[in-house]
């Protein structure tokens, strides 16, 4: 069953998205601003930006656009400013930018590139809405990972550590912010079909839609949720993983086939 999201809690919201131009991002921003939220989008790519405020104000949608490097602190502080600025202090931040590049053999750059956008992305935005958040002691953050975060797969050992380095971050983050009225939400969805999944991938089928997965998020943060991990059988089979010996683990891992770059954007 697809999750509801719940006007009665969205609705004059101010809601900034990072990593609002395509996939879950994007999702985020037209779900949210559809249930009456006032949306904030950040993303490198001005045209993708301008494309997707133009589909939320066409649905009578409110929404501001900021085009910049989620990962450059200052850039991310500029942007939450400009965006306060028009739609009023942030209270509630996704912070869904992130790439995937496969990274064997391993290239110190490759792996650089992967853990700046997706946890330097994570941290900097973050760290821009959270004294905000703490003075007035009310607002919801919330860090989108992956089902990839729980366990090491082939290929990919930049990706699945910069998730892995997301959920612990937030974890902690969490534990900090609760006595202040902020709260914490970790999303893990697992295979989503995003501009991130190859078209083999996406032909083999059983890929989440990426607006069944914002709907997930969206809900785990109206619930207060402080972990969302989903779909359940992908997620469930990941954490069990962490259960079995590290060898036993290892060799059933070694024969997962490894995920693919869709595109070098």
């Amino acid at each position: 069953m697809a999750a509801m999201v719940s006007p009665a809690f969205w609705s004059g919201k101010a809601v900034f998205v990072t990593g609002g131009s395509s996939g879950i991002g994007r999702e985020l921003a037209i779900a949210a601003a559809r249930a009456g939220g006032r949306v904030g989008i950040i993303a490198r790519g001005a045209d993708r930006l301008d494309g997707v405020a133009a589909v939320i104000r066409a649905a009578g949608g409110t929404v501001e656009a900021f085009a910049c490097d989620a990962a450059d602190a200052a850039a991310s502080g500029r942007s939450v400013a400009a965006l306060e600025a028009r739609l009023g202090a942030c209270d509630v931040a996704i912070a869904c930018a992130g790439i995937h590049r496969t990274s064997w053999p391993l290239e110190a750059t490759t792996a650089r590139e992967v853990f700046d956008v997706n946890v330097g992305s994570t941290v900097a935005f973050l760290s821009a809405v959270l004294p905000g958040m703490l003075a007035r002691r009310r607002g919801h953050l919330c860090g989108v990972a992956s089902v990839a975060a729980a366990v090491g797969l082939p290929g990919n050992a930049a990706y699945c550590g910069s998730k892995a380095a997301i959920v612990a971050f937030l974890e902690s983050l969490r534990i900090d912010c609760r006595p202040h009225g902020v709260r914490v939400t970790t999303a893990c969805p697992g295979f989503v079909d995003t501009p991130l999944v190859t078209d083999e991938e996406r032909a083999h089928g059983g890929l989440m839609p990426a607006d069944e997965a914002a709907a997930r998020i969206l809900a785990a943060i109206e619930r207060g949720r402080a972990e969302a991990w989903f779909p359940w059988h992908t997620a469930l089979a990941a954490r069990a993983a962490r259960l079995l010996p590290p060898w036993l683990r290892d060799r059933a891992l070694a024969a997962q086939p490894p995920m693919r770059d869709a595109s070098r954007r």
